[in-house]
């Protein structure tokens, strides 16, 4: 059973609803708790940071007469590395975006002395992180708690001023000594009076009545505004961190150069493989059957004339064995790019495919926008390499071959070319060396791409194929 779809670019975009302010504002608010203990974690680990590596730093900078200041300072250096590397962690969980970490190498793990002291000294990135974690940091933890603690403190004070400012503390004989007034007896009045009093000079419930509406209004307002300080803070630790803990471009584009050239090893490895195992398919197949035909054809010739009924029975096995050399050659053909591929696309070599197989294939393609020629070829031979597999080897009744061409993985990632093999055989698939899903896997990573296979002991298998597709 086969079922090709193409799906067509929708000719209309949807945008999405846009959120209202209100919606906005609540994800500040749902986020809040998160930052708020970030900032307050951020505090003691500052505090404790300017305590505790200003200690180690006097011990070690005593010692270093007698070189054991070194290991002190590299022991110092690895405890700031840890704590940088909690910092990403906890800006992680406080859902800021991303750092990308440096690649670390275990310390002191399988290292010399002298070995290790000198990766932990000539390490760029050490230096960075005891700079974040051992200086820079604690003193953006304290500027920071300065604000957002002081905050907290006075929102609350401000809010609950009708009930502090409008309940009366002073006994029958209290008195207060007001500026530009003089000394008055204040029983029965409020803090809220008293200080209208000592502004303007004179007894006033109603301008007292305004002044503690403008305090809890004050203080409503700080408390609203409170998600953009714990964001704003955060932001500023996020920067610093971005600044001193992230890894550089240079190791990107280094691991880039990597995987290229591992890439690159792969197809060339993946080729070879393809040509010895096609030379190997050809010499134990359809040579050794040729070589039997034309042993069969010169037996035939020997006996015309003389044994004609021999002769018969020799052209026989020679036309057998020729229909079986051109089954085998059209089997092993499968492997290459069949002329329908160039001609009609890639759906229709796929339907061709599922038609000729043993097993009931069915084929479903959905590609949203035109493949480039290597990019089908590769497709072709890796759904047939993994059709193929589970034909021989799966004991599978059904087979589900899927092809689609899925948006990016990841953010600013390549959309992708997605091929799934699933079968209801007995499981148990695994890449062997030199053999087909090998193949596969070493093509797919010429590419760039990968080969993920899920096959439990009695089955169902599913394998799953991903090409990254060029941009634009």
């Amino acid at each position: 059973m086969t079922s090709t779809t193409m799906s067509a670019p929708s000719s209309t975009v949807r945008t999405p609803a846009r959120s209202g302010a209100a919606a906005g504002y609540g994800r500040f608010w749902r986020r809040m708790p998160r930052e708020l203990g970030y900032l307050a974690l951020t505090t003691v680990i500052g505090l404790a940071s300017l305590t505790v590596l200003r200690g180690v730093e006097g011990l070690g900078a005593g010692l270093l007469t007698v070189l054991v200041g070194l290991v002190v300072f590299a022991l110092l250096l690895v405890a700031t590395r840890y704590l940088g590397m909690f910092e990403l962690r906890r800006l992680s969980w406080a859902r800021m975006p991303g750092i990308p970490a440096p690649r670390w190498t275990p310390p002191l793990k399988g290292k010399g002395f002298f070995r290790a002291l000198g990766d932990v000294f000539g390490n760029p990135h050490s230096w960075l992180y005891y700079l974040h974690s051992g200086v820079l940091n604690p003193i953006l933890a304290v500027l920071t708690t300065v604000i957002w603690l002081p905050w907290i403190a006075a929102s609350i004070a401000l809010t609950t001023a009708p009930i502090w400012a409008s309940t009366s503390p002073y006994g029958p004989d209290a008195t207060v000594d007001l500026y530009r007034v003089g000394v008055v007896h204040v029983a029965g009045w409020t803090p809220a009076e008293v200080a209208v009093a000592a502004v303007g000079g004179g007894f006033d419930p109603v301008r007292a009545a305004w002044l503690v509406a403008g305090l809890c209004a004050l203080g409503l307002g700080m408390i609203a505004a409170f998600p953009f300080v714990t964001r704003g803070l955060t932001y500023a630790h996020w920067g610093l961190g971005r600044l001193l803990l992230a890894r550089f471009r240079s190791e990107d584009l280094g691991v880039r150069v990597e995987q290229v050239e591992a890439a690159q090893r792969a197809a060339v490895a993946a080729e070879d493989n393809a040509l010895r195992r096609l030379e190997r398919d050809i010499h134990d197949g359809p040579q050794q059957r040729l070589l039997r035909l034309q042993m069969e054809l010169a037996a035939a010739e020997r006996r015309l004339g003389t044994d004609d009924a021999a002769a018969a029975e020799s052209l026989e096995e020679a036309r057998t064995l020729a229909q079986e050399t051109l089954d085998e050659l059209r089997a092993l053909s499968q492997g290459f790019a069949p002329p329908l591929l160039q001609d009609r696309g890639l759906e229709a070599a796929l339907e061709a495919l599922a038609r000729r197989s043993a097993v009931p294939l069915e084929a479903d393609v959905r590609l949203t926008e035109p493949l480039p020629s290597p990019i089908e070829r590769s497709a072709y031979f890796v759904a047939a390499e993994l059709t193929s597999n589970a034909i021989k080897h799966a004991a599978a009744r059904r087979i589900v071959l899927g092809v689609a061409t899925e948006p990016a993985p990841t953010t600013g990632g390549p959309a992708v070319l997605r091929i799934r093999v699933t079968d209801d055989g007995i499981g148990g698939a695994g890449p062997v060396p030199h053999h087909g899903l090998a193949g596969a896997a070493e093509r797919l990573a010429g590419l760039g791409g990968d080969l993920r296979i899920v096959s439990p002991a009695g089955g169902p298998t599913e394998v799953v194929a991903t090409i990254p597709l060029p941009r634009g």
